[in-house]
């Protein structure tokens, strides 16, 4: 029901303002997702990556949170060359839940929305991770087709942490060698964790410690 349906319900007593915060009070938060629901909620864009071409759709994925909690946002088709700033707040239409690679994903496509909002959302996340420290050993890249292209996947250790990184990212931290670095949104997966085009590589010259 949007808020047209609540205007006419109520024989125009409400005008659409009224209308629109009633709606908005029935939209769900991240934490009460379920997968096969389809949904419109608020969050904050907390990162983005790349446009991709995955056979003959392209896609781009991007982590966005509210106060309980954060998953991925997959844009596809069209929608996914909208352009999404980190830090700013939107509001997504028609997108179906699902339980992807990641965890909970949100997908939006040709019938889905993402508009800018004026809405100010307070974001936390802990499905992904921080990590700080010197690269201290490497392991030999490895290729693997994966849904019909090549992918780049290279293991180097970060203090005591093994970490899997994925394709632009070993270029990124090859540019880092000898210096501290610091790595966000990094998430974790049957006992590994990995760093994709969602991840930031910061590099620093001072000492970090962990």
């Amino acid at each position: 029901m949007d808020a047209k349906d609540i205007t006419k319900k109520f024989d125009g007593l409400l005008d659409e303002n009224v209308a629109k915060e009633i709606v908005d009070m029935k939209l769900p938060k991240i934490n009460e997702l379920k997968e096969g629901d389809i949904v419109g909620l608020y969050a904050k864009v907390l990162s983005v990556g790349k446009l991709k071409n995955l056979g003959k759709k392209q896609v781009k994925n991007a982590i966005v949170g509210d106060e309980t909690g954060c998953c991925i946002l997959a844009m596809w088709g069209e929608i996914a060359e909208t352009e999404l700033n980190e830090g700013e707040n939107i509001k997504i239409l028609n997108a179906r839940v699902k339980n992807g690679f990641y965890g909970k994903e949100l997908n939006v496509g040709e019938r889905g929305e993402i508009r800018k909002s004026g809405k100010e959302i307070k974001s936390q996340c802990k499905h992904f991770i921080t990590l700080r420290g010197k690269i201290e050993e490497e392991r030999e890249t490895k290729i693997y087709f994966i849904n019909g292209r090549e992918r780049f996947f290279k293991e180097v250790r970060l203090g005591t942490k093994w970490i899997v990184l994925i394709d632009e990212k070993i270029m990124e931290v090859k540019e880092a060698r000898g210096n501290n670095i610091e790595i966000k949104w990094a998430y974790e997966k049957n006992g590994k964790i990995y760093v994709d085009d969602l991840g930031k590589i910061k590099i620093g010259k001072k000492d970090i410690r962990l």
